[in-house]
């Protein structure tokens, strides 16, 4: 978790230092939006989660920010806009399957300030929003290899649990990824834990239970 502050607060102060050299007005909120701070606590704390990779951090960013510009160019009332901009972009990234939690700060901040899309109109989605994402993306991708972790994290596809490579044959007797999936789907937590990290957490308290199933043979 301390590195995972550490990369976002860096990576988040080098674009800010970035930004000020080359002279951007930083209070106008324009450049570097809040947002982008949400996303970077998800890469950077968070790497193994779904919403945390690649293509839903800078898919779901960014079809937001497209619905909120859209919403912006069609509705006049501002409670309509911000709701209806938040809706849209929330079944936009259901539809992209890219679910990611800043993406509805992205869509909200920009129905909040119809001025600066007023101003920069589709630029806002190419900058900050795109860029700005993909660039916290290849900046987590660099800080997690430098400590030692894995990201992106490629979850497995169903088609391998059925072959001879399955990593979790051995670990989950009669349990294979489409199962591990199915179970996630049932309780509705396929967009907060991969179905590796489920078999993970399985297999560490299939190993606690049969270690204290050895303690307590021995005290016998």
């Amino acid at each position: 978790m301390v590195a995972g502050a550490a990369g976002s607060g860096l990576v988040l102060l080098i674009w800010a230092v970035a930004l000020v050299l080359l002279s951007v007005d930083l209070s106008t909120g324009a450049a570097l939006i809040a947002p982008m701070g949400a996303t970077a606590v998800i890469l950077f704390a968070l790497p193994n989660s779904p919403l945390a990779q690649p293509w839903s951090a800078v898919v779901g960013n960014s079809v937001s920010a497209l619905m909120a510009l859209w919403v912006h160019q069609v509705v006049d009332d501002p409670a309509l806009a911000v709701g209806a901009s938040a809706f849209l972009a929330l079944l936009a990234m259901l539809v992209t399957r890219s679910l990611h939690p800043p993406g509805g700060a992205v869509a909200l901040t920009a129905s909040l300030n119809p001025h600066m899309l007023d101003e920069s109109g589709f630029d806002f989605v190419l900058f900050p929003v795109l860029c700005g994402t993909i660039g916290l993306v290849c900046a987590a991708m660099l800080w997690h290899r430098l400590i030692g972790r894995t990201y992106p994290f490629r979850q497995p596809h169903v088609a391998e649990a059925k072959s001879g490579t399955d990593q979790h044959a051995h670990l989950l007797p009669g349990l294979d990824a489409e199962d591990l999936a199915d179970i996630l789907a049932t309780y509705r937590q396929s967009a907060n834990l991969g179905v590796e990290d489920l078999a993970r957490l399985i297999a560490a308290a299939e190993q606690v239970a049969a270690d204290h199933s050895r303690q307590q043979e021995t005290r016998r």
